[in-house]
């Protein structure tokens, strides 16, 4: 076929399907990235096995997991602040607490039992802030795939749909700490 010489047209035809198929080629390249993407983000979020999943179904279900693991952030920074002002109360230096220092009751005394507890408390909360450290790079990267994956498969409609839904999830987030702040300033009222 080298040899055969070329007609303009046969050429033109010729050019036009070597585009098409290397346009065809880069669009089964970019399907196949956006397809692996959406695998390693349905791997990441929980489901049980087999279960079929739809591009919606994983970039919705993915929106809710991020969120969710948001809302066990909040709890656990709230559980992490807990601690740490139970922490400081037993580590505080009241008067009662110098006395009962400067008394030496052995064995099982309070304050050995105290200094247990404390103790137990600070591996806890060490737990705590490795779980919300591992969570918070779970949720970045979970985070950064969806961003990718909306550049790649959203139209300009559904990212504006996108973004209201990311703006309703940060006004549940206001909302939530304000009324945490409320019911703080409520407690500090009381005492």
């Amino acid at each position: 076929l080298a040899n055969i010489p070329l007609t303009p047209e046969t050429q033109r035809d010729q050019e036009r399907r070597i585009r098409r198929e290397i346009a065809n080629s880069n669009e089964r390249r970019r399907m196949q990235s956006i397809n692996a993407g959406f695998q390693s983000l349905k791997t990441l979020i929980p489901h049980t096995d087999g279960e079929k999943l739809s591009k919606a179904a994983i970039l919705q279900q993915t929106a809710e997991y991020i969120f969710s693991l948001e809302q066990e952030k909040t709890r656990l920074l709230q559980q992490n602040t807990q601690l740490k002002r139970f922490i400081q109360e037993f580590s505080g230096s009241s008067p009662k607490r110098r006395r009962a220092e400067d008394k030496d009751e052995g064995i099982g005394s309070p304050d050995i039992w105290e200094d247990e507890k404390a103790e137990d408390l600070r591996r806890e909360m060490i737990e705590l802030r490795q779980q919300l450290d591992k969570e918070r790079s779970v949720r970045m990267m979970l985070e950064e795939q969806v961003r990718s994956l909306e550049a790649h498969m959203y139209p300009e409609k559904l990212k504006v749909i996108a973004q209201q839904v990311q703006l309703q999830q940060q006004q549940e987030q206001v909302r939530l700490l304000h009324q945490e702040k409320l019911e703080r300033e409520q407690q500090i009222r009381t005492q």
